[in-house]
């Protein structure tokens, strides 16, 4: 059966209405759910205008498998049956169809009823899993491929209410507010921590709602009601959430001058000040802003702000940067904490690059309510590979937010990649964000192949890497590789760790040739990463007068020792590549892949990349010859394409310090697309915002679409086909 909401269906519920005539649809209306002595619901025509009425029993009363055992018999006359009912003060429906006949109207469920039990009014909690065994049972699922729910609903209205949460939940992929045993008041409450229901691949999302009434039955106080729904997912997502609301606001505003753009702030400032944009101004009003924008236009700002009164005070301090004279002449970049920005000498998207992170950047809940705002995407993720593997799930999304901390070298690996490859689909697909280059950070050079696509099947990597013996053993785990070129015996210990510290590279090789079991693995702008025997990084600390920072990590990347597995690095990555990018390579139409390994561009074949990571891998990293070497082959604008923003931090330095020796060197910026411990969703509106001030293409639809639609949480937007049931 099709279950889909029609007071938030918009055209989606038209449809169905314009398909039934009146006497074949039929309607269940749900007594009030504060009134213990309400009417009986019972199965009537719409064209009727009460149904009919006597005093319930209180099963009669509270009994939704009862009705829908009634809705059931109208449903394979060929009737829609409507559920009607008050969520809060406001009326809500649900429309309950044959799946059969809402395939051939062409109709996309947002939900199916597989199976549904009832049980005796009983306080045995056994009894109560028999009655959600036997809805399973009848629904043909089995309890270790479902997710089961308790919840308390003492009136009909209650058990409607609880239906749509998870008709909702199954719509939106989000399992959060189901997680545990609660009451309807607490599933309703909004300020639950959102995450992705994921699911293996191919394989439908199953939810066993079980319903618990406490009975008021003077004889006995404590006699329940149990009763069992089991739920599939359909093909039919939820909407996207609003990127831009009036609690997010997003002005775009371009010019052929920067006094152009001070006379539409002030037009801005003006209708503001005059109430002609209060808080329901949001939908009309900022569609009609971006309707202004002129993405052609040589220069553009952006305003971000939580609130009208916030926006304000942005366009106030926008104007006054505007007449700032660094600001104005010199090209120096605008940017307020809030998010909006300005460049008078934008950066284009000529030399736009993008830059992915290495291993350590991915952190507990990372961007955990971002499915809300690009279902479909997740949803295209879901169907090409093992979205739960890539983003290693059950550690990054665990509810204790330790586990994510202690994950291992491969899982970092397999999750940082996974994250580098989610956002890498953000930009390019659903905001047309083409890049020129790309370059990572260490193991940033894998991501970087995998995300652009470039390697034929990059989600084989996900097993090979957490099976890898070089990742679990090698330069990581044991360290056999280390212990190899240590030669140690078998009986004697590791300790490995690694400092970062503020030192020139030249002051630490210096010493080096004293520290024979401490090596200097990563040079990085007025930073260095030192490796290997703690007492011996230690030594070397002490004798060079610095402080370092533990990373307390177990990894002899870019150590001498590493270079013992270099041919099976180099092996593990000489993958198959795509015809597509072997045919854009042909045609020089490719995006430049840079690596630390070489100076020029990468060859797009199989060997020559298998190669340069293999380099990379096991050799000290040089990051800022990496940004430097960059720079002089066009690099610009670095975008950085994965979870937090250390690189971006990095290039920043690095680009500073090389603008300060010469005033030769090109203007550069660094612009990361999230940040740890921010909003995820307010940290890529800000990448855009800047993107858009530095004139780079892109597309504005995902922003502008729901602000015109004035979307609903359960709108029939997006139709995806062949969502497993």
């Amino acid at each position: 059966m099709l279950l889909g909401d029609a007071v938030n269906l918009d055209s989606h519920s038209a449809q169905i209405l314009g398909t039934f005539a009146e006497r074949e649809r039929v309607q269940i209306c749900a007594a009030d759910a504060n009134q213990s002595t309400a009417h009986e619901p019972t199965l009537h025509e719409s064209k009727m205008h009460e149904p009919s009425v006597h005093e319930p029993s209180v099963h009669e009363q509270r009994s939704l498998t009862a009705l829908l055992g009634q809705a059931t018999t109208a449903i394979e006359q060929g009737k829609l049956v409507e559920l009607t009912f008050n969520d809060g003060n406001l009326p809500q429906s649900l429309y309950l169809l044959d799946g059969l006949r809402a395939a051939k109207l062409r109709l996309h469920a947002h939900a199916f009823i597989a199976g549904f039990a009832a049980g005796n009014e009983t306080t045995d909690v056994e009894n109560a899993a028999t009655v959600a065994n036997a809805a399973l049972a009848a629904a043909k699922r089995s309890p270790a491929q479902t997710v089961q729910h308790q919840t308390v609903a003492n009136t009909l209205n209650e058990t409607f209410v609880a239906l749509r949460q998870g008709v909702t939940a199954l719509a939106a992929r989000t399992q959060a507010p189901l997680k545990g045993t609660t009451g309807i008041k607490q599933t309703n409450d909004t300020n639950h921590q959102t995450g992705y229901w994921f699911s293996d691949q191919h394989q439908a999302r199953v939810l066993c709602l079980n319903l618990v009434a406490k009975t008021s039955h003077q004889a006995d106080e404590s006699r329940n009601l149990s009763q069992s729904l089991v739920l599939t997912q359909g093909t039919q997502l939820a909407a996207p959430k609003a990127l831009v609301d009036e609690n997010r606001l997003f002005v775009p505003i371009s010019g052929d001058s920067i006094n152009k753009l001070k006379a539409k702030l002030f037009q801005l400032l003006s209708s503001l000040d005059i109430g002609a944009l209060d808080t329901s101004f949001a939908s009309h009003q900022l569609a009609f802003l971006f309707e202004r924008y002129n993405a052609n236009a040589p220069l553009a700002l952006v305003l971000m702000a939580a609130s009208i009164d916030d926006l304000k005070l942005e366009a106030k301090a926008m104007l006054t940067a505007l007449e700032n004279d660094a600001v104005r002449h010199h090209g120096q970049h605008f940017k307020t904490p809030a998010g909006s920005c300005f460049t008078a000498k934008p950066l284009g998207d000529t030399g736009l690059t993008f830059v992915y992170p290495g291993v350590g950047t991915v952190y507990a809940n990372m961007f955990n309510n971002l499915h809300e705002y690009f279902p479909a995407l997740y949803h295209q993720l879901e169907r090409e590979g093992d979205l739960s593997a890539m983003l290693q799930s059950p550690q990054i999304y665990a509810a204790d937010v330790k586990t994510a901390a202690g994950m291992n070298l491969s899982q970092q690996a397999i999750s940082g990649v996974g994250a580098s490859y989610l956002f890498t689909k953000l930009l390019t697909q659903v905001f047309n964000i083409k890049p020129k280059m790309a370059l990572g950070y260490s193991m940033g050079e894998a991501a970087m192949w995998a995300s652009l696509d470039v390697w034929q099947t990059p989600h084989a990597m996900i097993n090979a890497t957490e099976n890898s013996d070089i990742f679990n053993h090698a330069i990581s785990g044991e360290l056999t590789a280390v212990r190899r070129a240590w030669q140690l015996a078998d009986d004697e210990a590791i300790v490995w760790n690694s400092f970062v510290v503020r030192a020139d590279s030249h002051e630490i090789k210096a010493l080096l040739p004293e520290f024979p079991r401490a090596y200097l693995a990563i040079t990085q702008g007025d930073t260095c990463v030192i490796a290997g025997c703690e007492t011996s990084c230690k030594a070397l600390l002490t004798k060079l007068g610095k402080r370092g920072i533990a990373a307390n990590r177990v990894t002899a990347m870019h150590t001498a020792p590493a270079m013992l597995v270099h041919g099976q690095v180099q092996d593990f990555y000489t993958q198959a590549l795509k015809p597509e990018a072997l045919k854009a390579a042909a045609q020089d139409s490719s995006i430049r892949f840079i690596s630390a390994a070489q100076t020029a561009p990468v060859i797009v074949d199989s060997h020559c990349i298998g190669r340069a990571i293999a380099d990379t891998f096991c050799s000290p990293l040089d990051f800022s010859a990496l940004i430097q070497n960059a720079t002089e082959q066009g690099a610009r604008l670095f975008v950085e394409v994965g979870a937090d923003r250390q690189t971006s931090t990095l290039i920043d330095k690095i680009s500073h310090a090389h603008a300060s020796q010469s005033t030769a060197n090109a203007a550069t910026a660094a612009i990361a697309c999230n940040a740890k411990g921010a909003d995820a969703t307010t940290s890529l509106l800000k990448c855009l915002a800047q993107l858009i001030s530095h004139r780079v293409p892109l597309s504005l639809a995902p922003l502008i679409q729901p602000l015109s639609a004035n979307a609903a949480p359960l709108s029939s937007a997006v139709l995806p086909e062949g969502e497993p049931q």
